[in-house]
């Protein structure tokens, strides 16, 4: 084996590391949270429903693989994407499961034909939202780590809280963590049931900005 042959040898081993990285949905669900703000341990375990010693596994092997970093925090580690471009590597696997996997497509458009559920795409939104109320259904430390400009923080398991404050009187546009996120179909769902006119984003914040 000649020295070109090693390297591209070499250079695709590397890359390999990183597909077995992305083998577990576990580890998938992990890389969306954190797309969404740097996070703990704790943290990331509660939102995956995972055990810490489970996610810490995890952790570990995507860090391995170059995909995640950690830094130190008083008695805390905090874990965040290690490159941007992790975002567009997601989006770009749900892209290809949206074209290519027909159980996928299928699983997709059954959840946004339940009933009570009303979706509205990124333009359409855009182009409302200047006179409705946005909603940003994530966790407070994911929305304060940064949100759609005007939108309000109602974490989707408190907006029983907030019913008798929403608007009657205009649209609600609700959105999570992007296109995978059952919380805005939950949430738009049960606004719709209690009589307010509600369309659920299945993209996210980063989605809009960009």
């Amino acid at each position: 084996m000649n020295n070109q042959e090693k390297y591209k040898r070499q250079m695709f081993s590397e890359l390999a590391q990183i597909g077995k990285s992305l083998s577990s949905d576990s580890r998938l669900i992990i890389l969306h949270l954190l797309i969404q703000a740097p996070s703990t341990v704790e943290t990331i375990a509660k939102e995956s429903k995972l055990s810490i010693a489970n996610t810490s596994r995890h952790l570990q092997i995507l860090k391995k693989a170059y995909l995640v970093k950690s830094i130190k925090q008083g008695n805390h580690i905090i874990y965040n994407m290690a490159n941007y471009k992790i975002y567009n590597l997601i989006n770009l696997l749900i892209d290809i499961g949206e074209d290519e996997i027909l159980d996928f497509k299928n699983a997709q458009n059954q959840a946004n034909s339940e009933p009570g559920v009303k979706t509205i795409s990124l333009a359409n939104a855009k182009e409302i939202v200047s006179r409705s109320l946005l909603i940003d259904a994530r966790t407070e430390h994911e929305y304060n780590e940064g949100h759609i400009t005007g939108a309000i923080n109602i974490p989707f398991d408190k907006v029983d809280k907030y019913l008798k404050k929403l608007p009657q009187n205009k649209p609600i546009i609700v959105y999570c963590r992007g296109r995978l996120c059952p919380l805005t179909n939950q949430v738009t769902q049960k606004l719709n049931n209690m009589g307010f006119e509600a369309y659920s984003l299945n993209s996210s914040y980063l989605d809009w900005i960009k």
